[in-house]
């Protein structure tokens, strides 16, 4: 994926997230190729990736592994391992598995809050609370897996 087709499609976004008069949508922050590239470097980087886009936890290890089965038990998984974040008011980036989306910050309450937006974009994505240490990757086929991000 070349830097020009990064983010050339940011209208498959949830709707929120286009919508500058939206009370959550305009705390989105769509980020360009090379700050999605820094903060990349200090999350995503870290995890050796598989053939396909997922990481490969079999050479890394992980905190835990959980399962949602619909968009309800999504959302309240979302709830829960946002909880502590939202709690402090804390920004969390969203990497997307199709590079055409732009990684977006967004306060961690608004995460929650359109969890099943989010995940109707594309059920394969990670979340990075900024300056964090966790990793939460989410998969299609309802596999959550948090993960303490390696130190370099």
């Amino acid at each position: 994926m070349t830097e020009h087709a990064y983010g050339s499609r940011p209208d498959y976004l949830p709707s929120f997230m286009n919508d500058p008069n939206d009370e959550d949508g305009c705390q989105v922050v769509k980020l360009g190729w090379t700050e999605s590239r820094e903060l990349e470097m200090v999350s995503l980087n870290r995890f050796p990736p598989t053939f396909s886009a997922a990481l490969d936890w079999d050479a890394s290890s992980y905190d835990s592994r959980l399962w949602w089965d619909d968009e309800d038990d999504w959302g309240r998984l979302a709830a829960n391992l946002l909880a502590d974040h939202a709690a402090r008011s804390e920004t969390i980036a969203i990497f997307w598995g199709n590079l055409l989306l732009p990684t977006v910050t967004l306060p961690a309450e608004v995460v929650v809050r359109h969890s099943t937006e989010i995940l109707d974009v594309g059920p394969h994505f990670w979340m990075y609370p900024l300056g964090g240490s966790v990793l939460i990757e989410c998969l299609m086929d309802g596999q959550v897996t948090v993960a303490s991000i390696p130190h370099t």
